[in-house]
Parts: structure tokens; sequence; C-alpha cells
């Protein structure tokens, strides 16, 4: 029987969410026994994330352009014996697909977002809509990060509910890196006083992740008389931060916002703010408010696709989405009930640990890979 498997992860976008995937699963004891190549964009935040890995073998980075990725990943499947191909997002996936069927390699395609209607609009937008339908039917599975994607995917594509074409496996983290107890002290780093009421925002700054709502919730918020000053600490990147900033001077609210740069000790920030504000319209399946609550730091959030399917049965605290007022109305809750409610999610650390342990994730991962490439004796 072989020793190891041999795959090729292939990603057109490898961003924050992708990125973590890689590190909790691919880190996971469950695949210590499968050999990775990747083909991916350059990427210093990826190499250093793969420099973690023990098991990678191969590491083919090409510039960004979807031509030079093509020609990358047929270089790298040609130059290696390959048991699976492992392709993360859509885009990724569509690439991959035909070399993969072409060669008879079996293909995973793992999605880390929803589809929209609006994504499909007119003719061209239909046409997109059937051309990547007919090619994710030659994926030999798609493989959700949770159920609400896989969902989504469905009402979508109703034709890709053949057995085993859709399978999900829920998003994990590692809980051993969120119960150590490490704390920072972002008040003092921001300047604020030691008993501030303080916030925190730890998405990227596109329309998906809300950032406008909580920052019209806490306009609304601070203008009240009576209910103190509200402020939120940013660990977000990417997107259109440098608008959002300009925005927020414009309307001189940002001595109420503090950005910090990115962190690789997540635990110690998301424990220096009093709660996490997830104000998101769409998620696929979010790592955040798993690693808050594995933390035992209080949520608020949506209950939007993808985000609701890990907050239910959690002591979330809710708002509508979109919507400021009841933003502020779900903040105000939390301010009056914080100590009732930090309890309760201090109280609920150890299920949220066992609930979202990514060696879960992993395992059903490496199982998928040997049901459609199983080991030759």
């Amino acid at each position: 029987m072989k020793d190891h498997k041999r795959v090729l992860v292939f990603a057109r976008h490898p961003s924050g969410g992708i990125r973590t995937y890689f590190r909790y699963v691919y880190g996971n004891s469950a695949m210590d026994d499968v050999r990775l190549s990747f083909v991916t964009p350059k990427s210093e935040e990826l190499n250093q994330i793969l420099l973690t890995l023990t098991n990678v073998e191969f590491n083919s980075e090409s510039n960004d352009s979807v031509f030079a990725l093509i020609v990358s990943l047929v270089g790298s499947i040609f130059s290696r014996k390959l048991d699976v191909i492992h392709s993360h997002g859509f885009t990724a996936g569509l690439i991959a697909v035909i070399p993969a069927r072409l060669l008879s390699i079996p293909h995973i395609i793992t999605t880390h977002d929803v589809l929209l209607e609006p994504q499909f609009r007119g003719l061209k937008g239909k046409l997109q809509k059937w051309v990547v339908g007919q090619l994710l039917r030659l994926a030999t599975v798609v493989n959700p990060v949770g159920r609400d994607a896989a969902s989504n995917l469905l009402e979508t594509y109703p034709y890709l509910n053949a057995p085993g074409k859709v399978r999900h496996i829920q998003n994990g983290i590692d809980i051993d890196h969120f119960l150590i107890e490490r704390k920072r002290d972002l008040r003092a780093e921001a300047g604020l006083a030691s008993d501030a009421f303080l916030l925190g925002f730890f998405g990227r700054f596109m329309a998906q992740k809300g950032f406008r709502t909580l920052v019209d919730a806490v306009e609304i918020w601070n203008a009240k008389p009576d209910t103190g000053k509200v402020t939120v600490a940013c660990f977000g990147w990417g997107g259109f931060i440098r608008e959002e900033q300009a925005s927020l001077r414009e309307r001189n609210l940002d001595g109420y916002f503090h950005f910090f740069p990115n962190t690789d000790d997540m635990p110690a920030a998301l424990r220096g703010v009093d709660a996490v504000v997830m104000p998101s319209r769409w998620e696929a399946c979010p790592l955040l408010p798993m690693e808050a609550f594995v933390s035992g730091v209080p949520v608020i959030a949506t209950g939007c696709i993808g985000l609701g399917e890990v907050t239910e049965n959690t002591p979330v605290v809710s708002f509508e989405i979109g919507n400021a007022e009841s933003l502020v109305d779900a903040i105000l809750y939390f301010k009056e009930h914080r100590e009732q409610i930090t309890q309760e999610v201090r109280e609920f650390r150890d299920e949220a640990a066992k609930r979202f342990d990514v060696t879960s994730t992993a395992l059903l991962v490496r199982g998928l890979m040997d049901s459609i490439a199983p080991p030759i004796s």
C-alpha cells in the first residue's frame, strides 16, 4: 500500500479564510500522511503559513493572471503523480476542473462563498450561471464549507443534487490556540480609559461584512446623551479600508474607530474587547464567531446565511441585517446585561470547543479524499 496520498492544492484567490483553512485543516494530524503540492499566486502571507506545515512537498508560485496560473497548474499536474486535486474557491475549481477531468484525476472543489442572484443578472449573467453550473458538474465532489453554503449551491443548481456530488463539511478552528488565556490591553494601546466600552470589528472592509451598518450604529449611539460613548477596535483588512477611513473622517467619527495592524495572536486581540460585532450580510461559514466563543468573548451578530448556522444554539446577541437601529438595540442589551452574557459565553466555551474543533473537519476532509481516491495496494 502506498505510504502517502499526494494532493495538489490549487487556489486562485488565497484570501484570509482560505489561508486559515490551509493552516487549520492541512496542519491537523489527520493530514500527516498526505503530501501537499501548492499552486497559487505569489503571496507572502500564504508562504508564512506554508512554512508551518510539515507535509508540503512543493510550492509553485505564479503571477496573478489566470493564464499564468493555468500554465503553472498544468505543469504541476504533468510533473507530479497525483491522487487528488483539491481546489479552493469557485474560480480555482472552474479552472482546474477540465484538466482534472481530461486526466481522470479525482477533483474536490471546496467552495468558500455563496452565490447571489445579483451576480447573474441580464443575458450575460444567465450565460455565466449556466457555464458555471456545467463546469461544476464535471467535478468529482463539490464541497461547501457549511450547511447553508451547500443549500445555497443546490438552490442555485438543483441538478447538482446527485448522490455524493455536493458534500458539505463545516469549517473548524484550532481550538488549542484559542483556549490559551492571553489578553491585549487594547484600551491602553488606543489611549482609551481603562473602563471604556470597546467593541471589536475583525472583518474585511467589503459590503458583505456590513461595516457601514456598524458605523451608522456608532453614530446613532454616540449622539445619544445618556448611553455613554462606544469605541470600536478594527482589525480588518483589504477591500475598501481607505475609503472607509476617509468616510469616517468626513463624518467626524474617526475618533471612535481605532485601526490596529493585522495580528497573528487573535485570541489576545479578541479578549481585548468587550464583544465582537459581526454586521455581515452574508457568509459561507465564518471562523470568527467560532474563535470568539472558544476564546470566551461575547458575539453580537446578524443571523445572515452562513453566520446564523454557526451561532445557532449559542449565547449570541442578534440583530437585523443592515439595520443600524437594531444593532444599537443589540449593543444596548449587551451593555445592560454584560456580566450575565459574558458569564454565559464563558460557560459555553467547552461546548464551543467540541462543536468547532477543526479535527472533526480535517478527519472528514481526509475521509472525503479517501472516498474518491482509495489507497492502492
